[in-house]
């Protein structure tokens, strides 16, 4: 009996120990570790578990399986040994509980509640553990990233997201529901193709690649666009494209000439290409926009950094919003406005919209609608007849709102 004692202390506390480092290290502020590394060695050992936190998890991971499996054969070994049946008995019911009460739920409690001073003391010997099981650690690291490919798809985003995480586990009861918003897009985000992100090709308009800067300037006034593709034949088939802020300020003898004269070569991405990684490329080439293909080099589609961006923070303003007015009344009970407009400006008016989980007009008309309405669409709501003046295929970009009394 006291065999089986021993057995069940020291395996329960090993479980304790590896659970509760765990959590202590996913609690822990990295700036303040950093600040008391000069002067801490736990602090130093947490900031070298933090650049390879796979090595710290394989040994949390690793310890508690060596526990639990080794409470389930000495501990039953002995109990059964030394109570018969009894011990069976106990082996089926109390083992199970208490391992999960005082092994898991309370370890983690504490490492959760008592964090700084937790883990200044269980990293140095959660390293020592580590060290000492370095080649098993290390043969299940390699054996993992060969069977998950994780080190050919480990991108910088997913890197940064990791880091976003850790961070924010400690503030998990303060996130307030706009963080939590944010933190699930991200994670959704991390698993998009660019193919359910783009703008499909049967949306996307464009210029000849004859045409000039004259063509364009009449096409940014129909189409409120960052971006002019410029296509040979057909837009399926699109060669380079032009940036409208490059042709602002341009004098008027330079309106005839060439407009591939401005123009800059997109990136080509595939379709099924994750749509992080497409983001990341974006940022290193310098080139905001790009033409997705399918796997036979078909023009697929179009995307850009804002169209990306936009899937995790939701729609921000174009750069040429701001040369028009937010809102402008026509008559008494008649406004025009821009998508973009807060919705307490409109409030302010006296314009009876309610607010919610948004911040914008736009945002109010998706929640109602959950879609982006089309051109010329009339919604109802409540006293109010919103008809769609001008929108594209990512945004609404200006609305008449009428209050009905």
């Amino acid at each position: 009996m006291i065999k089986a004692l021993i057995s069940f202390l020291f395996f329960l506390s090993g479980e304790a120990f590896f659970a509760c480092s765990e959590i202590a290290f996913l609690s822990a502020e990295r700036i303040l570790m950093e600040n008391l590394a000069s002067k801490n060695i736990g602090a130093k050992v947490y900031l070298k578990f933090w650049e390879n936190p796979e090595r710290l998890f394989t040994t949390t991971l690793m310890g508690i399986t060596l526990c639990v499996a080794g409470n389930g054969i000495f501990t039953s070994y002995f109990l059964i040994k030394s109570l018969g049946t009894k011990g069976l008995l106990i082996v089926s019911t109390l083992l199970p509980l208490s391992m999960l009460l005082f092994g898991q739920i309370i370890p983690k409690t504490l490492g959760k509640r008592f964090y700084y001073p937790l883990v200044l003391y269980l990293m140095p010997l959660l390293y020592l553990v580590s060290f000492v099981f370095y080649p098993i650690i290390l043969l299940n690291t390699k054996l993992a990233n060969k069977i998950i490919k994780s080190k050919e798809e480990n991108p910088f985003f997913l890197t940064k997201f990791r880091e976003i995480l850790l961070t924010f586990v400690r503030y998990e009861e303060e996130i307030d529901f706009k963080e939590k918003e944010l933190m699930h897009k991200i994670v959704e985000f991390a698993k998009k193709r660019v193919s359910q992100v783009m703008v499909p090709l049967t949306q996307v308009k464009g210029l000849p690649i004859t045409a000039t800067v004259k063509d364009a300037i009449e096409f940014s006034k129909n189409y409120n666009f960052s971006y002019i593709p410029l296509y040979e034949d057909s837009i399926s088939n699109i060669k380079t494209i032009v940036k409208i802020q490059h042709l602002v300020g341009k004098p008027l003898f330079e309106a005839e000439k060439p407009l591939k004269d401005f123009s800059l070569k997109p990136l080509f991405v595939p379709e099924v290409a994750l749509a992080h990684e497409v983001l990341s490329q974006l940022q290193k080439s310098g080139i905001e926009f790009a033409v997705v293909v399918d796997e036979y080099g078909f023009t697929t589609g179009i995307i850009t950094i804002e169209d990306l961006v936009e899937e995790v923070l939701g729609e921000f303003r174009d750069a040429l919003d701001y040369y028009v007015p937010e809102y402008q009344k026509i008559s008494e009970n008649l406004y025009k406005c821009k998508g973009f407009i807060e919705i307490e400006k409109l409030q302010s008016f006296g314009i009876p919209i309610p607010s919610g989980e948004y911040e914008t007009l736009n945002g109010f008309i998706y929640f109602i609608t959950g879609r982006i309405p089309k051109q010329g669409e009339i919604i109802t709501y409540d006293n109010l007849e919103i008809e769609i003046l001008k929108a594209t295929p990512r945004k609404v970009e200006e609305v008449r709102i009428k209050i009905i009394k």
